[in-house]
């Protein structure tokens, strides 16, 4: 074969190969800078608790049909950000008290003998209505419905949850 058949035949398959390298190395180059850019994930709960401390605004809670979530850096809250401090809260129906750097609980806010709901006082785990004297725990067992005329007994408790300032109360 002659030099100029030899380069007429060769050359161009060499160029394509050459061409062809150089895009796959650019497209190597980029897959590894992409593969090496840290990739900040958000998790769920997280975005969650951004978009309901979003929704709550200046009220202080949020109602979601049968689960309220309660802002305790919210003023009308921030009693509940020191143990043993408990907070009425008559616009949910719940006594909000907590108990330790990570329980806060949701007891029913109605007085298991009449019905009061704004006569409460809080010391030795008891819960005392003010319009006859009547103490209830805050235990699990024996529970006294409201204006059930029960004069002991343990107040109605509703699941809580806790995400660091924002306490989800579920009364399903």
């Amino acid at each position: 074969m002659k030099r100029k058949e030899f380069f007429g035949k060769t050359c161009p398959a060499v160029l394509l190969t050459v061409l062809a390298s150089s895009e796959f190395l650019s497209a190597c180059k980029n897959s590894v800078a992409e593969e090496m850019t840290p990739q900040v994930v958000i998790p769920q709960e997280e975005k969650d608790y951004l978009a309901r401390k979003k929704a709550i605004g200046t009220k202080g809670y949020l109602q979601e049909q049968s689960t309220v979530y309660v802002d305790l850096a919210h003023a009308s809250y921030s009693q509940l950000l020191s143990i043993g401090n408990y907070v009425n809260d008559q616009v949910n129906g719940v006594l909000l008290l907590r108990k330790d750097e990570m329980t806060l609980l949701a007891l029913d806010n109605c007085c298991p003998h009449l019905g009061s709901r704004d006569r409460w006082s809080y010391g030795a785990n008891k819960f005392t209505c003010a319009n006859h004297g009547n103490s209830y725990g805050i235990g699990t067992g024996q529970v006294a419905n409201c204006n059930s005329n029960s004069v002991f007994g343990n107040l109605k408790a509703y699941k809580t949850a806790l995400y660091k300032d924002l306490l989800t109360i579920s009364f399903a």
